[in-house]
């Protein structure tokens, strides 16, 4: 389609918009209007009925509350003319009473053993002997009557002694009313019925609705009116099943009709009117006829409450609706004619400077750039034509730089690339889940196996499984954000050998950010590992030899101790049991610096152990006390022995240790003085040794170059003490520090992570 007709029915469309909101705003708001005029007349009709009802609805209240009071008095007459017990009364008696007091019937009831309450007498044969259903509001009534004096139900006159029924809630509608009385002094409960229908004959406004009908005929629309006795219809919380909140009891219609029965909404509509005391009103289709129904509450006196019913036929309105949108509608549909034609030609004029854009760009996209347009005007179009000759100008020269560009990312490709292929570290690739997406050839040369078996899905090769829980831990690492860098573990090759590999790992992100993949770098440092552990073993046998003198001092006086003994033992002295026990304990004394001393000196295998830090310093301490005794130095422990343990190879661990103490010891030879050895838990969580000693210092140039191999400032050192305890805590993933001033001694500061217990 050309930008002529699109743009011509793009002017059509908003036209279009235009008249349909126009006609959708005519209909919304006639449509309201409609309502609000109907609902009006709802409210004019419900008025009418409700200022003509009223006076004769608030007598009749009035007329209920004189004949209640009547009942009561008649029911205390009553006890007197028949006396307090049942037995005594005689049925003439009973029929002579009742027409005295002017009763339609006295009846005398009884709650028998077992709770059956029954009429025992009566002035009227067909109530004798019946029984009263104790769930009934009978039964209730009398029940409550008989235990407190004072019925507890929700409507009726509730006095003390005494309960009336209203004469609005009567099950005989208007015709009479029903009364109990009980006051103790008899053994009876005293049943009134008095007739009331001469009176409200004269008073009722259902026997006339002559004036109903000509409201109906008078308003144009207005179908049916009926009046609810809203207090006559059960609420929500009556207990009853919905089945019979959908239809009105036959006495709660007091006046009109009730043709338009719509039995799924006059129930909650007209309980919600009567609660909220708000007309409500409903759309419905009832008899054919499209209905508004309006359910208007109104109080007699605040004593009674009405709902009135007005229903009013729609359709005449509507037809006038219709009317005006149809006319509406024909005067939109010309006019969008007019405009589609309006803007075709409005269309044409405009492109026809558009078209020598529309040339230049095309020339532009087939990549020539040296034709610009010729377009002299100041408008939008010229304006466009400006642009379009500056992006062929910007274009042709940035297409010379891409070509520039493209021709050094190629160098550079290749450059990287010939560098993964042809470097000794191992580069490779994991997906998220452990998969191996690429590798370099080092990677092959140091595992065994190529890129293309592990790749291949239709290959059996695959990872054994400490390789592949490592590569697991590795990607969870990168995931959490910690750094894996010269991370150090064991890797098992192709044909079964164990390898030590140190990785550093990143994340590979896509644009967004999110982590798609995992890169690798490995080196193999298991001929490394093998130097430290000579460096560690010549380090070691280092400190046994220094340490050899002292051992050997410490050894010679317990062992003179028990010479003694036993030169006394030769000559027939008899030792007593405390000597005995100096000599098993001078015998301890030296297995135990025995045992540490083998410990130290001989080689051990690197297997990682839960272990307490506080004995094995107490360990070294003890250890190293005949050294620090001849060095004339004193050492002094604060060891908090409430630390988790760590993970850790303690035969390693005792070599920094014996070394950081050994150093602090040799640092005192001249002045003596205390090397204090402290343990406690940093906010970190960290575990942290501090070995203090009170020596000449370590000058700043010397402090910078300590752990590098051979830099030693004690005569006969060899320099490597230092750097075996620094690389021993890193593998421990701990750190070593160490602070010194000429002059304030020095202390040596290793963290070390603990385990949760």
């Amino acid at each position: 389609m050309s930008i002529k007709l699109k743009l011509s029915a793009l002017i059509s469309s908003v036209v279009v918009l235009i008249l349909a909101l126009n006609l959708l705003v005519f209909s919304l708001y006639s449509t309201g209007q409609q309502d609000k005029a109907v609902e009006q007349q709802i409210r004019t009709a419900a008025d009418q009925i409700r200022f003509s009802m009223t006076p004769t609805l608030r007598t009749a209240y009035y007329l209920d509350a004189a004949v209640s009071e009547r009942m009561r008095v008649a029911s205390i007459a009553a006890i007197g003319l028949l006396g307090p017990r049942l037995a005594d009364v005689a049925p003439s008696t009973l029929l002579e009473s009742a027409a005295k007091l002017n009763l339609s019937s006295l009846s005398l009831v009884q709650r028998e053993y077992g709770g059956k309450i029954a009429i025992k007498a009566s002035s009227d044969s067909d109530l004798e002997g019946k029984t009263i259903g104790s769930d009934s509001l009978n039964g209730k009534v009398v029940s409550d009557l008989i235990g407190s004096r004072y019925a507890y139900v929700d409507r009726g006159t509730s006095l003390q002694n005494y309960w009336c029924d209203s004469l609005f809630y009567s099950e005989r509608g208007y015709k009479s009313k029903l009364s109990f009385y009980y006051d103790g002094t008899a053994d009876y409960v005293v049943r009134i019925s008095y007739n009331v229908q001469p009176m409200v004959d004269k008073l009722t406004p259902i026997q006339d609705n002559s004036s109903i009908d000509d409201m109906i005929l008078d308003s144009p629309g207005l179908v049916e009116i009926t009046g609810i006795n809203a207090d006559l219809v059960p609420g929500s919380d009556s207990g009853q099943p919905s089945e019979l909140q959908q239809a009105f009891p036959d006495n709660a219609m007091e006046f009109g009709s009730y043709r338009y029965v719509d039995r799924e909404n006059d129930y909650a509509l007209m309980e919600k009117a009567s609660q909220t005391g708000r007309p409500v009103y409903n759309k419905t289709e009832l008899l054919g006829k499209k209905l508004l129904r309006g359910y208007i509450p109104f109080n007699v006196d605040s004593i009674r409450s009405y709902v009135i019913i007005v229903s009013l036929d729609t359709s005449l309105y509507g037809e006038s609706l219709n009317k005006q949108f149809f006319l509406l509608l024909a005067i939109s549909i010309t006019l969008l004619i007019v405009a589609i034609s309006a803007s075709y030609l409005i269309s044409g004029v405009a492109l026809r400077k558009l078209k020598l854009v529309i040339r230049r760009v095309n020339a532009v996209a087939k990549g020539d750039f040296n034709k610009p347009i010729r377009l002299s005007s100041n408008d939008e179009i010229g304006e466009l034509a400006q642009s379009v000759n500056l992006m062929a100008s910007n274009m042709s020269a940035y297409t010379s730089r891409l070509k520039e560009s493209a021709e050094e990312l190629r160098h550079t490709k290749e450059h990287l690339e010939s560098l993964v292929r042809h470097t000794k570290d191992a580069i490779h690739t994991y997906g998220l889940d452990g998969r191996l997406m690429s590798a370099n050839r080092a990677f092959e040369t140091m595992l065994g196996w190529s890129e293309q078996e592990l790749m291949d899905d239709r290959s059996p090769a695959s990872f054994p499984p400490v390789n592949e829980e490592e590569i697991r831990v590795m990607i969870a690492s990168v995931l959490n954000g910690v750094a894996y860098i010269d991370a150090e573990t064991t890797l098992e090759t192709k044909f079964g050998a164990r390898i030590d590999v140190s990785t550093t790992a990143s994340p590979i992100r896509d644009h967004d950010g999110t982590i798609v993949a995992v890169s690798c770098i490995s080196r193999n440092v298991t001929n490394r590992k093998h130097t430290e552990e000579l460096l560690r073993r010549t380090e070691k046998l280092s400190v046994v030899g220094q340490l050899a003198a002292g051992v050997a001092h410490e050894i010679r006086n317990p062992l003179t101790t028990l010479r003694g003994f036993v030169q006394m033992q030769m000559e027939g002295k008899e030792l007593s049991p405390y000597f005995l026990s100096i000599m098993l304990s001078e015998l301890d004394r030296i297995n135990f610096i025995v045992s540490e001393f083998l410990v130290l000196s001989k080689p051990q295998a690197n297997h990682y152990h839960k272990q307490r830090i506080a004995p094995m310093l107490e360990d070294m301490a003890l250890l190293l006390e005949p050294e620090a005794n001849l060095s004339g130095a004193a050492i002094e422990l604060n060891l908090d022995s409430g630390l988790p343990p760590i993970l850790c190879e303690p035969n390693q661990m005792k070599q920094v240790f014996v070394n950081v103490i050994k150093n602090g010891i040799e640092s005192m030879a001249e002045t003596g003085g205390v090397l204090k050895i402290g343990l406690h838990r940093d906010d970190a969580g960290y575990a942290v040794v501090t070995v203090e000693d009170q020596g000449s210092g370590i000058s700043e140039e010397d402090l910078l170059r300590l752990g590098e191999p051979f830099f030693t400032s004690k005569e006969g050192g060899n320099g490597l003490g230092l750097m075996v305890s620094q690389r021993i805590v890193s593998n421990h993933k701990g750190t070593f520090a160490i602070r010194s001033r000429i002059g304030h001694g020095t202390v040596v500061r290793i963290s070390l992570p603990v385990l949760s217990e």
